[in-house]
């Protein structure tokens, strides 16, 4: 899911077979800073090999990208190792608490109105469907996303800087 908090972007991907992106929205009048915009959402089945096609894809049409999140479980990993060849910012997502926890933690943007959506997507119906109906909904790939994607915003205040090696793609000691 890729969300923008004012020059912030970030794409996060689930890579567990089924993956959700969301990218910058689009909105003619852009929400204020300090709010989430989500504008977009894919929300297929998807293998290693196209999981990353997909994010590569979504981050070079959205570009600048600050951060690329992607879930370490299943075929995380694989994602997260190619990726970290030639794009900075990859980031492994280590999922805190279970699904319900983060939905309770992301609740309250929700409440204040802080998230955006773009009203005439054609995901927008099932994304709210998703969210609203948890944990009772069918599917929850997109919940789970999002929560990621804001467990992560809440956390990205912190600042640090990982230097990486242009040739080998590892941070430097």
């Amino acid at each position: 899911m890729l969300v923008e908090v004012g020059a912030v972007k970030v794409v996060a991907g689930m890579a567990k077979g089924r993956w959700s992106v969301s990218y910058p929205c689009g909105h003619p009048i852009s929400p204020p800073e300090s709010k989430v915009a989500l504008d977009s959402v894919v929300n297929q089945h998807l293998d290693a090999a196209a999981t990353e096609v997909e994010i590569r894809r979504q981050r070079d049409a959205h570009r600048p990208v600050s951060a690329v999140l992607v879930e370490d479980k299943a075929n995380g990993p694989a994602v997260i190792q190619r990726l970290k060849v030639n794009i900075p910012g990859v980031i492994e997502i280590n999922p805190q608490g279970g699904k319900t926890a983060r939905m309770f933690a992301a609740a309250p943007e929700w409440q204040a109105g802080d998230w955006f959506l773009s009203r005439n997507a054609s995901w927008t119906e099932p994304f709210i469907e998703q969210i609203t109906t948890f944990p009772g909904a069918a599917h929850d790939d997109m919940c789970d996303c999002m929560s990621q994607a804001a467990a992560w915003l809440l956390g990205a205040n912190e600042i640090t800087v990982t230097i990486y090696n242009a040739f080998t793609g590892r941070p430097f000691d």
